[in-house]
C-alpha cells in the first residue's frame, strides 16, 4: 500500500493540471499514484528525468520540476519543437520554475542512444500517450524495442513511467474503435499481460494501476473537452 505523504498547494494542481491537458482527472490520478509509489514526498530534488514524446499541448515535466527534478523534455517531430520550447517557457513564467530546470530537445524512442542528450542515466524516464501510437500495426517485438532503448538509458534504481491507454470491456473498446480519435488510428490499447511481457520482470520490480473508462480524444480544449472528459 502507498502511503500518501505529500500536500498539493491550488497552484500545484493548476500547473499540473495544464500539464494534462485532457482526460485529466484519470491521467492525474494514475501520474500522482505513480509518483508517490517512487517518492512518497512527491519530492524529486536533483533527480535527472527525461520525458518522450511530450507536445505544445501536454507535457508533465514541468510539474516534475516544480517538485525539485532536472528534466529533459522531447518530443517526436522537430516541427513540434519550437511549439514545445515556448510552451515550457510560459509555464517557466507563470509558475516561477527555474529556467535551468528544463532542457527541450527532439527524441525517437527507437534511436534514442544514438541521440545527443540521451547518452546519460536517468532515474526516471516517463511518457503519456507514447506507447500505443509508437508503431500501428500492433507489433509487440516494436513495442518490446521501446520499452528495451528506455532501459538503456535508465540507472538501474531508476523507474519507468508509462501512462497510456488501456483495454477496456469489449463494448467500451468497440466505441474507442469507432469514434476515438486514437482508436480510429489503429491505436494500441494494452492489457496487462501486454505490459507484463513488455517488462523483463527479473530485472525489475512492476506495478500497475488503471483509472477511468473512456477518453475519445484531445479536442483542443474548450466546452466540448469538457464534456469529453466529464464522461470519463
Amino acid at each position: 500500500m502507498i502511503t500518501q505523504d505529500y500536500e498539493l498547494k491550488c497552484s500545484d494542481h493548476e500547473l499540473l493540471n495544464r500539464c494534462l491537458a485532457w482526460h485529466i482527472r484519470p491521467h492525474k490520478l494514475v501520474f500522482l499514484k505513480g509518483l508517490a509509489s517512487i517518492s512518497p514526498s512527491l519530492r524529486f530534488d536533483d533527480w535527472n528525468t527525461f520525458e518522450l514524446g511530450a507536445t505544445a499541448r501536454s507535457t508533465l515535466s514541468p510539474f516534475l520540476v516544480a517538485r525539485g527534478a532536472n528534466s529533459t523534455v522531447a518530443c517526436y517531430s522537430q516541427l513540434e519543437l519550437p511549439k514545445l520550447a515556448e510552451t515550457v517557457r510560459q509555464l517557466e513564467q507563470h509558475y516561477c520554475l527555474p529556467k535551468e530546470g528544463i532542457h527541450v530537445q527532439q527524441a525517437d524512442i527507437f534511436t534514442l542512444k544514438a541521440q545527443a542528450g540521451c547518452t546519460d542515466r536517468f532515474d526516471l524516464i516517463l511518457f503519456k500517450g507514447v506507447l500505443g501510437g509508437v508503431n500501428r500495426q500492433h507489433d509487440q517485438v516494436a513495442f518490446q524495442k521501446a520499452i528495451n532503448n528506455c532501459f538503456s538509458i535508465l540507472k538501474p534504481s531508476g523507474t519507468l513511467l508509462i501512462i497510456d491507454k488501456g483495454y477496456s470491456i469489449k463494448g467500451i473498446h468497440w466505441l474507442l474503435r469507432v469514434f476515438g480519435k486514437a482508436g480510429r488510428n489503429n491505436w494500441h490499447y494494452f492489457n496487462f499481460h501486454e505490459l507484463q511481457r513488455l517488462v523483463p520482470a527479473s530485472h525489475f520490480n512492476t506495478s500497475f494501476a488503471a483509472h477511468g473508462i473512456v477518453s475519445f480524444a484531445d479536442f483542443g480544449g474548450g466546452i466540448i473537452q469538457h464534456m469529453a472528459d466529464f464522461i470519463d
